[in-house]
């Protein structure tokens, strides 16, 4: 008589894989502000970073997947690209008026890989940089200054409601 042959053992469970996707790095290290010669780029730079503030340390991915394995294993706050609406690009020029002198801070800052662009306009939205704190009040009284946050290089921030002054609404240059 034939022997019973016994059950073949059960398979090892398959490795995990690496989730699909790319991680591209904080904000920080992933876009540089373009040089201007009409503004005082110390006080740019100052005035970019109080509004970008912990948006700098947000790490970037490319999908939803490499973004929530990014947050499980390092606890950092993570956005996936693919999020984003793709026809989202910052303008290219970023003279809204020039008198007096209004940039688009979504325009002000070189991503390091074309793919990256679509989120500067989450980081700053419809924000827009004058050079004095008079220039923000004469920008807001303006056609274009509605519904507009407005931030002047001497350290004047007026919400996109109208609100301004108080500490959270100036930042030192």
């Amino acid at each position: 008589a034939a022997a019973a042959s016994a059950p073949a053992p059960a398979a090892a469970p398959a490795p995990a894989s690496a989730p699909a996707g790319r991680v591209f790095g904080p904000v920080r290290e992933l876009f540089t502000v373009k040089p201007r010669d009409d503004v005082n780029m110390e006080a740019l730079n100052s005035a970019l970073s109080y509004l970008a503030r912990a948006r700098l340390e947000t790490i970037l991915t490319d999908t939803a997947s490499a973004a929530r394995a990014q947050a499980e294993t390092t606890g950092a706050k993570v956005w996936p690209l693919e999020y984003l609406p793709s026809k989202t690009a910052p303008p290219v020029n970023p003279v809204v008026e020039s008198a007096p002198l209004a940039l688009r801070a979504s325009a002000l800052l070189a991503p390091a890989s074309p793919e990256y662009a679509p989120f500067l306009p989450y980081i700053f939205g419809k924000t827009v940089i004058v050079r004095t704190k008079e220039d923000a009040h004469t920008f807001r009284r303006s056609s274009k200054g509605k519904g507009v946050k407005i931030v002047a290089l001497d350290g004047e921030v007026i919400d996109a409601d109208g609100a301004f002054g108080g500490p959270s609404r100036v930042f030192t240059a």
